[in-house]
Parts: structure tokens; C-alpha cells; sequence
């Protein structure tokens, strides 16, 4: 378990990083532009998305609860999205739009735009890759909750009015059980 937790620490530092690169982008980006244009400030809600995915991967790393995985994976699926929709969006500042509607790539490309569509680009792969080892974290915590509530108790009917549950602390050797009598009515 303890592998995956890293494996989740390691991808939430990818996803800090490239928000916070897109987020930067994106802010100087906006201010060398004479207009504001969808290319422009793309990178900076895009890169908001992914920073909150890397501060939910390490809260979900931490703690490892069932809701927190579940955030982490949904936004996970979200910044896929927004990341796929940046990258949409920065695709168009490398070409310029006639009136008649014809387009053409454009002689000097911006490197910021470039910059952004690699981390967008970037931060799809680590997305899907956090996606399925959330999945396994999920898997993993299901089944040790599962185990601990297995060797919690069990019940034990005696005769035919009386119900033995018999419960036991989780690690405690066989012989420390706690036996309640529970009466109970035949059928």
C-alpha cells in the first residue's frame, strides 16, 4: 500500500508543478497580450484545475480515505478535460484567421503558447496514469476495510432461542474473545 501512496505523492508533485507552470504562463501570457483572447488565459483556470488535483493527491496519500480517493479521482477526470479544452484553445494561438476564413500557421510561434500546450499536454498523461493508480489505492483501502471489519465479529446461534455473538479486538490472539448472550426467539 505504502508503494501506491508514494506513487500518488510522486504523481500529485507532477501535478503542483505543471499547474503552477501553467498558471504562470498563463499570467504572462495575459499581460504581453494587446487582447485578450481564449489562448491567452487558458493556461491560468487550466492550471488552477491541476494545482487543486496535486492538493487533493496529497491529502488523498495521507489520509487515505475513501472520499478524499474519490475527489482525487474525479479531478482527475476533470483536468483531463480542461486540459484537453487548453490545449484546444492554445492550438489557436499558433495560426492566424483570415476574414474569409481561412487559417495559417504563423511565421514566429510563441513560445509561451508552446510552453503551455506541453504542460497541458503533460498533465493529460499524468492525469490518466493518477486516475488508475487512485483506482488501486481505492481497491487496496476497500479491501483492508473489509478485513478489519471480517475479524471484528461473528455470530453463533446456540440451541434455539439463544444468539451467541462473539467479537474480538482486531490483532488480539484467538482466546481474548468478548461473548454476549443475545436471546432470541425460535421460528
Amino acid at each position: 500500500m505504502w508503494i501506491v501512496a508514494i506513487a500518488i505523492l510522486i504523481l500529485s508533485i507532477f501535478h503542483l508543478s505543471l499547474g503552477l507552470i501553467s498558471v504562470c504562463v498563463g499570467v504572462i501570457s495575459s499581460i504581453r497580450a494587446e487582447v485578450w483572447l481564449a489562448h491567452s488565459v487558458s493556461p491560468i483556470w487550466s492550471g488552477g484545475f491541476f494545482v487543486i488535483t496535486g492538493i487533493l493527491g496529497f491529502a488523498c496519500a495521507t489520509r487515505k480515505t475513501t472520499y478524499l480517493i474519490m475527489c482525487f479521482t474525479a479531478f482527475n477526470v476533470v483536468s483531463v478535460v480542461t486540459a484537453i479544452v487548453s490545449i484546444q484553445l492554445l492550438r489557436l494561438g499558433l495560426v492566424n484567421h483570415t476574414t474569409d476564413g481561412h487559417t495559417f500557421q504563423k511565421e514566429y510561434k510563441d513560445v509561451l503558447i508552446v510552453l503551455a500546450l506541453y504542460a497541458a499536454g503533460c498533465e493529460c498523461l499524468v492525469c490518466i496514469v493518477s486516475s488508475i493508480v487512485s483506482c488501486r489505492l481505492a481497491k487496496i483501502v476497500k479491501r483492508e476495510l473489509a478485513k478489519k471489519r471480517e475479524e471484528t465479529f461473528h455470530v453463533q446461534i446456540v440451541g434455539n432461542k439463544d444468539i451467541l455473538v462473539i467479537s474480538r479486538a482486531i490483532g488480539a490472539p484467538p482466546g481474548e474473545e468478548k461473548r454476549e448472550k443475545v436471546l432470541g426467539v425460535a421460528l
